[in-house]
């Protein structure tokens, strides 16, 4: 049996971020055309399919610095349907309540 390879779709959610995805991926020489694809609960996403995960990392590394607002989806296989990718999503949210709870104690002192 083969192995399956999971594909990376991000889906800007304003104008801005598309732009800002647009570019990073065209200065990586890796901009394909944006692609309306079906999600598993039947909805359908205009995505940029992205090399590798890496590229996602660093999309939740600069929202807060560049105000980006995005969905990422995983793609088991090259015909299945995509999943919502939501780990990365929580550690972002992690990490801002606590930059908040910091900035809270800073400014209380």
């Amino acid at each position: 049996m083969g192995e399956i390879i999971t594909y990376w779709f991000v889906e800007p959610e304003d104008a801005h971020t598309n732009e800002v995805i647009a570019k990073s991926l065209l200065a990586l020489s890796q901009l394909d055309e944006n692609v309306s694809l079906e999600d598993n609960e039947g909805n359908r996403h205009s995505v940029f399919r992205v090399e590798s995960y890496a590229f996602v990392t660093r999309l939740y590394k600069d929202t807060t610095k560049f105000h980006l607002k995005f969905k990422v989806f995983s793609q088991q296989g090259k015909n299945a349907k995509l999943r919502l990718w939501t780990l990365g999503t929580k550690k972002l949210v992690l990490k801002l309540k606590e930059k908040v709870t910091l900035e809270t104690k800073l400014a209380v002192k």
